[in-house]
C-alpha cells in the first residue's frame, strides 16, 4: 500500500511520526553495514595474517591504523551488538538515528532495523539511494532517469522489496567523479524529493568546486535545498567560503564524523586533512558566530567495529557524552546545542508535501 505523508511528518522504520517527536537526533549513522567491498589486503606480508583475524584487544592497535585492511572490522552485521550499541545512545538521552546505509553491496537490512528500533525504543529513519561511481551496477548505469526515480519513490512510499519497511530520507548519495551516472542519480534524487517531500543527504566529492556543482545539479533539477544535507563537511576540507555558499543556498552542513581523528588523504586532490574533534568544534563555533547555527547538523558516521564501544571505540553516544559538555565549556550556548541536535534535524527531516501522490 502506498504511504501518504503530510507536512511535519517523518517516516521511520516503525511508521510515521511527528517531526516534533524526533528529539535528539544523530543525522548520519550506520547500524547494520557491510563495507567489505572496501577491504584491501595489507601490502606488507607480515600484516596479511592480521587482515583475516577477528578484531580483538590483541590486534586493535593495528586495526585502528589499518581500518580497511581487516575484513572483520568493516562488517557491522551483528544485530544484537548493534542494538546494544544503539541502546548506549538512547541511555545518553538520544532519541533518533538516521541510518544511511544504501542498498546493494552494503547490506541494508530493513527488518533488522525494525527489530533494533523495537529493542531500543529509538526512532530509526532509513535511507534509500546509491553509492558513488565505483559501485554503480551495470543495471543502474543503463536505467532511465524515470526508472531510477520510480525506484527511489517506491522505497519511500511503498517499502523496500517485500518488507513493507519504508525509507524516510534519500541518501546517503555517493558522489566521487561526478560522471554521467552520478549526475543522473542526483537529478533523480531531486525528482524523487519533489514527489515525496523527504530530505536528501549527500556524500560529496571532497572538493570545493565539486560540492558547489552537486548543489547546482540538485537545484537545477528542482530539489528543495532547504531539505538537503551536504554531509562530511568535516572530512572534505571545504573552505569557510564554500560552507557559507552552501548554507546561503539553503543546504545543511553535515559535521558528521565526530570521533574520527587522524590524518586523512583527500582522494585525487594531492592533499590531506588533519581530523580533530577540537577542530570540528572550532569550525562549528565559527559558523555559529557567522549566523549559521540553523544550518548545521552533527553525527558520528560509525561504520566499523573499532569505533564501537564494545571494541574500545567512542560509539554512538560520543557527541552526547563527550562533545556537548565540551562545546558548552567552550562558549556554545544551550540554545545553540538544542538547535544542532533537535531543531535542525526536525526541520530538515520534516516532510514538506501534503502527501505522496498516487
Amino acid at each position: 500500500m502506498r504511504q501518504k505523508l503530510s507536512v511535519g511528518k517523518v517516516q521511520t522504520v516503525l511508521g510515521v511520526v511527528d517531526a516534533g517527536d524526533l528529539g535528539i537526533t544523530m543525522m548520519h549513522e550506520h547500524l547494520l553495514h557491510d563495507a567489505s567491498v572496501f577491504f584491501t589486503e595489507p601490502a606488507a606480508a607480515g600484516d596479511r595474517p592480521l587482515a583475516h583475524q577477528p578484531v580483538t584487544l590483541e590486534n586493535l592497535s593495528w586495526v585502528r591504523l589499518n581500518e580497511s585492511n581487516n575484513l572483520d572490522n568493516v562488517r557491522l552485521t551483528d544485530e544484537a551488538l548493534a542494538a546494544k550499541e544503539a541502546k548506549l545512545f538512547q541511555l545518553a538521552r538520544g532519541d533518533t538515528m538516521v541510518e544511511l546505509t544504501t542498498s546493494g553491496v552494503f547490506g541494508r537490512d530493513p527488518l533488522g532495523l525494525v527489530r533494533i528500533s523495537r529493542a531500543t525504543g529509538l526512532n530509526i529513519v532509513m535511507g534509500t539511494g546509491y553509492d558513488g561511481a565505483a559501485l554503480h551496477t551495470p543495471r543502474l548505469i543503463a536505467q532511465t532517469e524515470e526508472d531510477v526515480t520510480d525506484e527511489l519513490v517506491n522505497e519511500i512510499a511503498v517499502g523496500v522489496g517485500s518488507t513493507g519497511v519504508r525509507a524516510g530520507i534519500i541518501g546517503e548519495i555517493g558522489c566521487s567523479t561526478l560522471n554521467e551516472t552520478e549526475r543522473k542519480v542526483l537529478r533523480c534524487c531531486a525528482k524523487a524529493q519533489q514527489r515525496t517531500g523527504v530530505a536528501i543527504s549527500i556524500h560529496p566529492t571532497p572538493n570545493d568546486a565539486a560540492a558547489l556543482e552537486i548543489m547546482s545539479i540538485l537545484a537545477d533539477a528542482g530539489a528543495d535545498l532547504s531539505h538537503t544535507i551536504i554531509g562530511h563537511v568535516d572530512i572534505s576540507g571545504f573552505s569557510r567560503a564554500t560552507c557559507h555558499t552552501l548554507a546561503d543556498a539553503g543546504c545543511y552542513l553535515g559535521y558528521d564524523n565526530f570521533g574520527l581523528e587522524g590524518l586523512m588523504e583527500l582522494p585525487g586532490l594531492g592533499r590531506s586533512v588533519d581530523l580533530r574533534d577540537t577542530q570540528r568544534m572550532d569550525d562549528i563555533a565559527a559558523l555559529i558566530a557567522d549566523g549559521y547555527v540553523e544550518k548545521i547538523i552533527v553525527s558520528q558516521d560509525v561504520a566499523t567495529k573499532h569505533r564501537l564501544s564494545a571494541y574500545g571505540g567512542l560509539g554512538y553516544a560520543h557527541i552526547l557524552r563527550d562533545i556537548v559538555p565540551t562545546m558548552l565549556s567552550r562558549g556554545v550556548t544551550e540554545d545553540d546545542v538544542h538547535t544542532l541536535l533537535v531543531e535542525n534535524p526536525k526541520r530538515v527531516l520534516s516532510c514538506w508535501l501534503r502527501e505522496v501522490p498516487e
